[in-house]
């Protein structure tokens, strides 16, 4: 019987094309390809999200069914069946940036069956930012939310990429974060 592919959802949210965070994810993907998986990249940036409107009909309707016609339309059901997902993104404002956070705002719309998708699944986040490291750049506090949020949502952050790059595509440079997003990529899906 053939083994049926894992699948990984890449979230991009840097509004640069070729940031430093996409750079990493990309690579990431290379990975699970590598490792067998079936692999999709989402830049959020280029999709329009609504914000939440706190409305709870999505909680009437069922998971993943919010009532705006926006581009999350097309990207719930595949949360819905993906076994792993990426978050990737560079830090704004010492934490999560606003597409990412836009995004995960919207997952209101699975609390109407407790967060069930969510439960189990796999995640890994990439981050970059420009200070010299982890915690003057406030990326600390995005890991932090991270891990409060994954945590209430049942599911488990197999591991994170983050490093200090100011210049554009500079992680081209630097083999050893390279080879961490690509180990990151085969980890989530093995």
């Amino acid at each position: 019987m053939k083994k049926l592919k894992k699948k990984l959802l890449i979230f991009t949210g840097s509004p640069r094309r070729n940031s430093n965070s996409t750079i990493l994810a990309r690579e990431a993907a290379k990975g699970a390809r590598k490792a067998g998986a079936e692999v999709e990249i989402i830049n959020l940036a280029e999709l329009k999200v609504n914000p939440c409107l706190a409305c709870n009909r999505c909680r009437r309707r069922g998971p993943g069914k919010c009532v705006q016609a926006d581009d999350l339309q097309k990207i719930y059901p595949k949360l819905l069946t993906a076994e792993a997902i990426i978050l990737a993104h560079p830090v704004y404002w010492f934490n999560i940036n606003s597409q990412t956070k836009l995004f995960i705002d919207r997952w209101y719309a699975f609390g109407g069956n407790d967060y069930a998708c969510f439960k189990g699944k796999k995640v890994g986040i990439i981050l970059t930012y420009a200070d010299k490291d982890v915690f003057s750049s406030g990326g600390v506090n995005a890991l932090r939310s991270y891990e409060d949020i994954f945590n209430y949502l049942g599911a488990e952050i197999v591991n994170l990429v983050y490093t200090s790059t100011s210049e554009k595509g500079k992680v081209k440079k630097d083999s050893a974060i390279l080879k961490e997003a690509f180990n990151l990529g085969q980890e989530i899906v093995s």
